[in-house]
């Protein structure tokens, strides 16, 4: 996964950022985040986790899960109050 990472981080540089971790050398990160196995990805957002995607999968299907993970979190959907007062 790590051409396809690399590529994704290329193309989609404008949109949001991409950080690897070498799991073998950051056992203390590892643990803080819960990482068990891998490829697994970290989405954040304003400093938090909002998702975690696992497992090895085509690019195209990566960047689907990150980008409507993204989007949800950017821009949530409406609430009951906020469709009722328009």
């Amino acid at each position: 996964m790590k051409p396809v990472v690399s590529e994704i981080a290329l193309e989609y540089r404008d949109v949001f950022g991409v950080a690897k971790l070498d799991v073998n050398e950051n056992h203390a990160i590892t643990a803080e985040y819960g990482i068990r196995g891998t490829p697994t990805y970290k989405l954040f957002y304003d400093g938090k986790v909002v998702t975690t995607i696992l497992g090895a999968m085509p690019k195209e299907k990566l960047v689907e899960r990150i980008l409507v993970r993204l989007i949800s979190v950017i821009e949530p959907p409406l609430t009951q109050e906020q469709t009722d007062s328009e």
